[in-house]
């Protein structure tokens, strides 16, 4: 049925443009040429910017001024020794003993594997969930992620080289959406060139009038655009993009173990180049809400559960797709030993 004919779903796409919302494919009012010509998708990219900003004033306390000033300027602030080194040894020796479900997502040539900080995983985990609940890193998550919220937390690691398969497209330089978000890296082992680390091009994130006229630009054929991801949302650009944006080459952020990496993915980003075989392990955490609510939110813990019961329910959704059609396809089930192989306390 053609998507005009669906009126039942009409309010829904109406709503979403007051949202978090970003698909061009999915949403026929996002997506509509007509309403982009008019400047549709720029409105949302302006006022969406405002209401950061608004936030982000509001949320200042949580974070020194020197970091926050590196964060606005460069998109990402790196905090070296943020974890200590008994702390690090700590943490891995819990991780290579811990015994539960993990999960994994295979794109291209990469496997994403992953395991959700619940309260079931950080009972077994004690020095672990100390970190989780640590006021200093839960203010800068804040801060950087414009929103007074705990963030969903994960043990992660990136296996490059995992199998046969195409380019990882999380390789491509892109912009998850279009409004500021924020993705934090605590590196629980150091990160050399070899490992593909975190890449971003540094000041992407500013709202320049080249960025402004290019995703005006890139939205009014953004529906029609089959690269998997730009159609539902997330731009990518390629160097080509970056010249006329006037932006530097994308650079490689290596890094000691204990390292936290904060960034504003909003800003042109990915992940680096590796070699056949090498992986990092890390926490990783993202903050994505609405970006229209000027709120700056309540760090409460009750609200974090309920979103953490929410994302269990979807992971067993995924398991049950993922039955239905094949491992590659999505989300999947792993045991933990298999993400953890080769882990120590050392």
């Amino acid at each position: 049925m053609p998507r005009i004919l669906k009126i039942h779903l009409w309010p829904v796409w109406f709503l979403a443009l007051f949202g978090e919302g970003k698909s061009f494919k999915a949403n026929p009012i996002i997506g509509s040429r007509l309403l982009n010509r008019l400047g549709l998708h720029v409105i949302r990219v302006l006022l969406a910017r405002m209401v950061a900003h608004l936030r982000w004033r509001m949320l200042a306390p949580d974070m020194p001024a020197d970091l926050r000033a590196q964060y606005h300027r460069d998109g990402f602030v790196a905090v070296p020794g943020f974890l200590g080194g008994n702390d690090l040894k700590a943490i891995r020796a819990e991780l290579a003993a811990y015994r539960g479900p993990a999960r994994q997502m295979l794109q291209g040539d990469t496997a994403t594997q992953r395991i959700l900080m619940d309260d079931a995983m950080l009972a077994a985990c004690p020095r672990l969930k100390a970190l989780a609940d640590d006021r200093q890193m839960l203010k800068f998550l804040s801060y950087t992620g414009a929103k007074a919220h705990r963030p969903a937390l994960y043990v992660q690691r990136i296996r490059n080289g995992w199998r046969d398969g195409g380019a990882d497209p999380q390789k491509t330089m892109h912009a998850d959406t279009f409004h500021p978000t924020m993705k934090a890296w605590l590196f629980l082992e150091d990160v050399t060139p070899e490992k593909g680390p975190f890449t971003y091009v540094r000041g992407s994130q500013h709202l320049s009038w080249k960025r402004l006229k290019w995703e005006y630009r890139r939205s009014l054929r953004a529906a029609v655009l089959n690269d998997g991801y730009s159609e539902k949302g997330s731009f990518r650009a390629d160097p080509d993009d970056l010249d006329e944006m006037d932006l530097p080459a994308p650079e490689g952020l290596t890094a000691t173990a204990g390292t936290l990496v904060l960034a504003n993915t909003n800003g042109f980003h990915g992940r680096g180049q590796a070699a056949h075989g090498m992986d990092r392990l890390e926490l990783f955490a993202y903050s994505r809400h609405n970006p229209f609510n000027p709120l700056p939110g309540f760090n409460i813990r009750a609200i974090s559960r309920l979103e953490y019961a929410i994302m269990q329910t979807f992971w067993r959704r995924k398991d049950r797709e993922a039955e239905r059609r094949g491992y590659l396809a999505t989300w999947h089930l792993i045991p933990a030993e298999q993400m953890l192989d080769g882990v120590d306390g050392k």
